[in-house]
């Protein structure tokens, strides 16, 4: 039996908008893809100053702008 890898879509710099979860709604930076998720940056930064960081499911975000 083969096993079948999973494509993924989305590059490093890709801009994704943030479909499920606390973050949705938001757009973001995708910093890392993986096999089965990514992690992203948001655009908007926290009280702090610092923008938050997130590991996403693919499944819950949209690309919107292609890096």
């Amino acid at each position: 039996m083969s096993e079948e890898q999973e494509e993924v879509l989305v590059q490093s710099g890709d801009q994704i908008l943030i479909t499920a979860g606390d973050y949705k709604g938001e757009l973001a930076k995708v910093i890392t893809p993986y096999t089965n998720s990514i992690s992203a940056e948001m655009e908007k930064r926290d009280e702090e100053g610092a923008k938050p960081r997130t590991v996403l499911k693919h499944a819950e975000y949209e690309i919107v702008e292609k890096a």
